[in-house]
């Protein structure tokens, strides 16, 4: 088996940020707020088709960052700190000796030019007793 993409969530991590959170263009799946006034923001980028290999969800997602980003409108200026990560859940053989996969060129540079870490989960399951299957909601547990 490949590995194959399970999710993608854009997380925001701000500081100082005041008001509604940001749309990206949609409202964020899930936020939370600490006591410091640190606030972070989650944003499903999930491609709909389910089993896609990394190359191809990452093709898919590095054109959408871009509109989503680019937009004056994305992050208003103002007095806060932001930061943005990338996190990709990637489900993988255990039974293979060794696994691998490439970033697409324009995947990496889109990251870079919009200052976006990446940060990526491997999923190894052992086969569950009842059907064997991993899925995307295993992702956020």
């Amino acid at each position: 088996m490949e590995p194959v993409v399970l999710g993608v969530i854009l997380k925001l991590e701000t500081q100082g940020w005041s008001g509604a959170p940001p749309l990206l263009p949609k409202e964020p799946v899930k936020s939370d707020e600490t006591k410091d006034g640190r606030r972070t923001f989650f944003y499903d980028l999930s491609p709909k088709d389910q089993d896609l290999s990394v190359t191809d969800a990452c093709l898919r997602i590095y054109s959408r960052l871009e509109r989503m980003l680019s937009s004056p409108a994305a992050l208003p200026k103002g007095e806060y700190a932001s930061r943005l990560t990338l996190e990709l859940g990637v489900l993988a053989d255990r039974d293979r000796e060794a696994f691998g996969y490439a970033w697409p060129l324009e995947f990496l540079a889109t990251l870079v030019d919009l200052n976006i870490e990446l940060a990526v989960t491997h999923y190894l399951p052992k086969p569950d007793e009842e059907n064997g299957k991993v899925t995307s909601a295993d992702f956020w547990d």
